[in-house]
Protein backbone atom coordinates (compact mmCIF):
# COMPACT_ATOMS: atom_id res chain seq x y z
CA UNK A 1 0.00 0.00 0.00
CA UNK A 2 1.25 3.43 -0.91
CA UNK A 3 0.37 6.55 1.02
CA UNK A 4 1.31 10.11 0.14
CA UNK A 5 2.49 13.03 2.21
CA UNK A 6 -0.75 14.85 1.38
CA UNK A 7 -2.76 11.95 2.80
CA UNK A 8 -0.67 11.83 5.97
CA UNK A 9 -1.05 15.59 6.38
CA UNK A 10 -4.82 15.19 6.00
CA UNK A 11 -4.81 12.67 8.85
CA UNK A 12 -3.38 15.39 11.10
CA UNK A 13 -6.64 17.29 10.57
CA UNK A 14 -8.51 14.26 11.91
CA UNK A 15 -6.26 14.18 14.98
CA UNK A 16 -6.83 17.90 15.55
CA UNK A 17 -10.60 17.47 15.17
CA UNK A 18 -10.72 14.67 17.75
CA UNK A 19 -8.49 16.63 20.13
CA UNK A 20 -10.72 19.70 19.81
CA UNK A 21 -13.88 17.64 20.43
CA UNK A 22 -12.34 16.06 23.54
CA UNK A 23 -11.25 19.41 24.96
CA UNK A 24 -14.57 21.10 24.17
CA UNK A 25 -16.51 18.30 25.85
CA UNK A 26 -14.30 18.40 28.95
CA UNK A 27 -14.53 22.17 29.27
CA UNK A 28 -18.29 22.02 28.75
CA UNK A 29 -18.68 19.38 31.45
CA UNK A 30 -16.61 21.44 33.86
CA UNK A 31 -18.59 24.58 33.03
CA UNK A 32 -21.96 22.91 33.53
CA UNK A 33 -20.79 21.50 36.86
CA UNK A 34 -20.53 25.03 38.17
CA UNK A 35 -16.99 26.18 37.47
CA UNK A 36 -17.85 29.83 36.88
CA UNK A 37 -14.52 30.70 35.26
CA UNK A 38 -15.38 28.26 32.45
CA UNK A 39 -18.91 29.51 31.83
CA UNK A 40 -17.95 30.55 28.27
CA UNK A 41 -17.61 26.84 27.47
CA UNK A 42 -21.04 25.84 28.80
CA UNK A 43 -22.53 25.35 25.32
CA UNK A 44 -19.54 23.30 24.16
CA UNK A 45 -19.90 24.03 20.45
CA UNK A 46 -19.83 20.34 19.61
CA UNK A 47 -21.44 18.58 16.66
CA UNK A 48 -24.52 16.63 17.79
CA UNK A 49 -22.80 13.27 17.27
CA UNK A 50 -19.86 14.34 19.46
CA UNK A 51 -22.14 15.87 22.06
CA UNK A 52 -23.84 12.47 22.45
CA UNK A 53 -20.50 10.78 23.25
CA UNK A 54 -18.94 10.51 26.67
CA UNK A 55 -15.66 12.20 27.48
CA UNK A 56 -14.03 8.75 27.60
CA UNK A 57 -15.30 7.92 24.12
CA UNK A 58 -13.89 11.16 22.72
CA UNK A 59 -10.56 10.52 24.46
CA UNK A 60 -10.43 7.03 22.94
CA UNK A 61 -11.14 8.43 19.47
CA UNK A 62 -8.40 11.04 19.90
CA UNK A 63 -5.92 8.39 21.04
CA UNK A 64 -6.82 6.11 18.13
CA UNK A 65 -6.49 8.96 15.65
CA UNK A 66 -3.02 9.81 16.99
CA UNK A 67 -1.91 6.17 16.83
CA UNK A 68 -3.21 5.77 13.28
CA UNK A 69 -1.49 8.99 12.22
CA UNK A 70 1.83 7.69 13.59
CA UNK A 71 1.33 4.36 11.81
CA UNK A 72 0.56 6.13 8.53
CA UNK A 73 3.69 8.27 8.88
CA UNK A 74 5.78 5.15 9.43
CA UNK A 75 4.27 3.59 6.31
CA UNK A 76 5.04 6.74 4.33
CA UNK A 77 8.66 6.84 5.53
CA UNK A 78 9.15 3.12 4.89
CA UNK A 79 7.89 3.64 1.33
CA UNK A 80 10.36 6.48 0.80
CA UNK A 81 13.19 4.21 1.91
CA UNK A 82 12.10 1.45 -0.41
CA UNK A 83 10.75 -0.77 2.38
Amino acid sequence: MKITQVQVDALQKWVSDRSAAYMAKGLSLAATSGVEELSDFREGGLRPEDNAKSLAELKAEWTQAEEFYRDARQLLFAGRQGG
